[in-house]
């Protein structure tokens, strides 16, 4: 009896120890809008955009400048073509899940932020309206920025509980 009431004591600690996390919402993401509409099929990559204008900034950058023509075309890429940035997986997108989870309980516009340091990952989500949907549960549109190796990009999406 002694040995049982010892377990159940353990049992109990463990689980007063055990890390609370959030309900995961369910999201649904958009694809990523460019300022301009240009009629492109890129299979869903979003990369054309971002890419197109690489390639034009080589073009048109010489010398030292090359760099900086590079990165105003990769800029102006995104601004035309739109793009929702690096895809995430293993630690960085259970951290944006995380973040996801927790924009859910944050007051709107209070932006949540998240960080992998082993794959110089981090990112930014933040709510911007809250509705009820037709099946009843609450939901939030929010937009994330987030930035993989150096690499960025915008998107936004919906998450519903």
């Amino acid at each position: 009896m002694r040995m049982q009431a010892h377990a159940f004591l353990l049992a109990v600690l463990l689980a007063g120890c055990a890390q609370q996390s959030l309900p995961q919402p369910e999201v649904t993401m958009r694809k990523p809008q460019g300022m301009i509409d240009v009629p492109v099929d890129d299979g869903g990559t979003g990369l054309v955009g971002p890419a197109g204008g690489a390639l034009l900034g080589m073009a048109i950058g010489s010398g030292g400048g090359t760099e900086w023509a590079v990165a105003a075309g990769v800029a102006a890429g995104y601004i035309v073509g739109g793009s929702e940035g690096p895809t995430l997986t293993g630690m960085p997108a259970r951290a944006r899940d995380e973040a996801i989870a927790k924009m859910m309980t944050v007051p709107l516009r209070e932006p949540v932020t998240w960080f992998t340091a082993q794959d110089k990952a981090s990112g930014k989500i933040t709510a911007t309206r809250e509705f009820t949907d037709e099946k009843g549960r609450t939901c939030r549109d929010f937009v994330e920025w987030r930035t993989v190796r150096a690499m960025n990009g915008h998107t936004s999406g919906t998450a519903c509980l």
